[in-house]
């Protein structure tokens, strides 16, 4: 039991087996198709990451805009897939803040979207949606040999297979179809930006475990879950950092992150009357189910039909609460959560 993942499927008494895995220093495994993404020594990404699971030697390092796929076949029996690597976010990456607005790291587990969200490493005003986990982060705005344009970029770096949200992806095919890329109108260079992944393995299992991650950015309001997404089982969501003044607070629930309409998701609120505001989820499923108010936060039981098609739904969730004063509309918008329904 040697990560952070491995201690998280014994908890949730997963039996895993591992039916891939590759640390890039033996060459391009055949079942990667890299397109234009290379070997590339690591430099000061040496080291980084949990005992036994570290950045070392080489790392597959890829232009943004190129997708890496991965593919599997002749997978034994299983209903869950656990997603185990390093990222390393190299250089200029934008986020989805100011311009160009746009560097998205994607992943698509058999050509369905089940991760992206937008990294950043340069100014503090550029917006990271993506909210890592402890442990997950294992560098951040640093130096780690990959200079940008005149060394005014930074690195950042993450034990991606750290994060509760890869390690129960439903899935139960013979065969497995993993792309990664990072997308949106921000794609530069190798030369300005890119990124990288190391110690890539692949786990599969039975059981789905129930989770909800915290991603996108609150112009406000906290929103977290407190009980384990589950079938049968009331989904709680509470609302803390409340501004002064609230007087009504709303959940609203979705199946998309990526796009609301003709918009594409996470859209800036600023034009609206609400500056730091974000919308960061499609709202198709429920708009407005209300919490209560109570002592400075916010709490809200969404059931959750008890059927075992809801089991790997991923589903996306925020907050609305409305506090005049706050802004010229008098409303302000929390953080999203990812939540994927376990049994």
């Amino acid at each position: 039991m040697r990560t952070l993942l491995c201690t998280l499927l014994a908890a949730a008494a997963i039996p895993a087996q591992t039916v891939f895995s590759t640390d890039f220093e033996s060459g391009m495994p055949a079942e990667i198709s890299a397109g234009t993404a290379t070997l590339t020594g690591v430099q000061g990404y040496a080291g980084l990451g949990p005992t036994g699971d570290q950045f070392g030697g080489s790392f597959l390092r890829s232009e943004t805009g190129n997708t890496v796929t991965l593919t599997l076949t002749n997978l034994p029996p299983h209903n869950v897939v656990h997603l185990d690597f390093l990222f390393a976010a190299i250089d200029s990456l934008d986020g989805a803040g100011a311009y160009p607005q746009g560097d998205y790291f994607r992943v698509d587990v058999d050509s369905q979207t089940v991760f992206r969200e937008a990294f950043a490493n340069a100014i503090s005003s550029q917006i990271q949606t993506y909210v890592s986990p402890p442990g997950v982060e294992l560098a951040r705005h640093a130096d780690l040999g990959f200079s940008g344009p005149g060394g005014y970029y930074t690195d950042s770096a993450y034990y991606l297979g750290g994060d509760p949200f890869f390690a129960s992806i439903a899935h139960s095919g013979a065969s497995l179809t993993v792309a990664f890329v990072i997308e949106g109108p921000g794609i530069q260079p190798l030369n300005d930006e890119s990124w990288a992944i190391d110690n890539l393995r692949i786990h599969v299992g039975s059981g789905t475990v129930g989770t909800a991650a915290a991603y996108g950015t609150s112009c406000g309001p906290t929103l977290g879950a407190t009980s384990q997404p589950a079938i049968g089982q009331n989904l709680d969501l509470a609302m803390t950092t409340l501004p002064t003044g609230s007087v009504l607070a709303f959940a609203a629930v979705g199946t998309s992150s990526a796009h609301f309409g003709q918009f594409v998701l996470p859209y800036p609120l600023d034009s609206q009357g609400m500056p730091g505001c974000w919308l960061v989820m499609d709202a198709s499923l429920l708009s407005a189910m209300p919490f209560a108010l109570a002592g400075g936060s916010a709490n809200v039981s969404i059931p959750i039909p008890n059927g075992v098609g809801f089991v790997g739904f991923q589903i996306f969730a925020q907050g609305w609460v409305i506090a005049p004063g706050s802004n010229s509309v008098g409303v302000v918008f929390s953080n999203g959560l990812r939540i994927r329904i376990g049994t």
